[in-house]
């Protein structure tokens, strides 16, 4: 499995620096350098109330399990998306799993089971938007294509929502099997008894914060560089681009995502020079704070949680 993520970085690596000597970069920088210092900040502003918002979605799940700080589920979010932009195959979410359970002493299986509830959001709110931006906006041939492909998953992962607010937990104590089946049996437990309708409408509501937020901050950024494109624009563009999230070819995605978005933008006539430094200035504000403040909290939670065992012994 390894092997085979490195050979397809490689071949993306590849592509994206045959791709890249094909951009007039002294275009590209002084575009980017006329940027408008207003919208930048505030779609930076934009992206952080973003972060706080699923760090927030985070902890409707956690502190059912006894992590109940609100906080802490946001430094873990900021965490874990900064260490996302240095490391590849989505590495940032391990480390934020391993992270808040350090810091409050809850089972690492117990975090990863709302971690992995909390994420099912992102690519449903990313089917629906798609599904609508299929009537609204034009979309790459392959994306317009996808409507009933995405109408009917929808229509799928809403009865399995539905079916998993409404279905039970199951039965699991101590003395389940070991090994992997009893890993197995214990997060379904976990995963179960948390999916209750009231939390899964709560965090439905926050994905559709998230994925708003990011459509203005694409605006923004747009916005700063006069590139006159509709609101559609950058709705194809975020939706190009989080094709490519779901295997992480490179850290942060950093290539693909201003080949995709040069793509997208195309198609309401923006050259390429010019989207590549509108995709190079949304990247600089999601990777450069976010990178920072991750490196600067992390260490922090560990140590707070070793303070924390020291204060119970002493």
């Amino acid at each position: 499995m390894k092997l085979l993520r490195w050979i397809v970085s490689a071949v993306c690596l590849t592509l994206l620096a045959y791709l890249a000597r094909r951009v007039n970069w002294h275009v590209t920088v002084i575009t980017a350098s006329r940027a408008s210092l207003a919208p930048l900040v505030a779609a930076m502003l934009v992206n952080g109330v973003s972060l706080t918002l699923r760090g927030a979605r985070w902890w409707i799940f956690l502190r059912q399990v006894g992590a109940s700080s609100l906080p802490l589920a946001i430094r873990g979010a900021i965490v874990g998306a900064g260490l996302n932009n240095v490391l590849v195959a989505n590495g940032g979410d391990a480390a934020r799993v391993l992270l808040v359970a350090r810091t409050t002493g809850v089972s690492r299986s117990i975090v990863l089971a709302t971690m992995a509830l909390e994420r099912i959001f992102d690519p449903v709110c990313f089917g629906l938007l798609l599904f609508v931006a299929t009537f609204v906006t034009p979309l790459p041939a392959r994306l317009a294509a996808a409507r009933g492909v995405v109408g009917a998953a929808l229509l799928l992962a809403g009865a399995l929502l539905v079916l998993l607010a409404r279905t039970p937990a199951s039965s699991w104590q101590a003395d389940s099997p070991h090994g992997w089946r009893g890993h197995v049996r214990e997060f379904r437990y976990r995963v179960q008894s948390l999916a209750s309708a009231k939390r899964i409408s709560a965090a439905l509501a926050s994905s559709v914060g998230v994925w708003v937020l990011q459509i203005t901050e694409f605006a923004l950024i747009a916005h700063s560089l006069r590139l006159g494109l509709p609101i559609g624009g950058s709705i194809a563009a975020m939706l190009l681009i989080n094709t490519g999230l779901v295997l992480r070819a490179t850290p942060g995605n950093v290539g693909y995502f201003q080949f995709a978005y040069a793509v997208a933008v195309s198609r309401f006539g923006v050259g390429a020079d010019t989207a590549v430094a509108a995709a190079v200035l949304i990247q600089a504000i999601e990777i450069v704070p976010v990178t920072i403040a991750a490196l600067v909290l992390a260490p922090g939670m560990i140590n707070r949680r070793h303070q924390r065992i020291y204060v119970t012994i002493a």
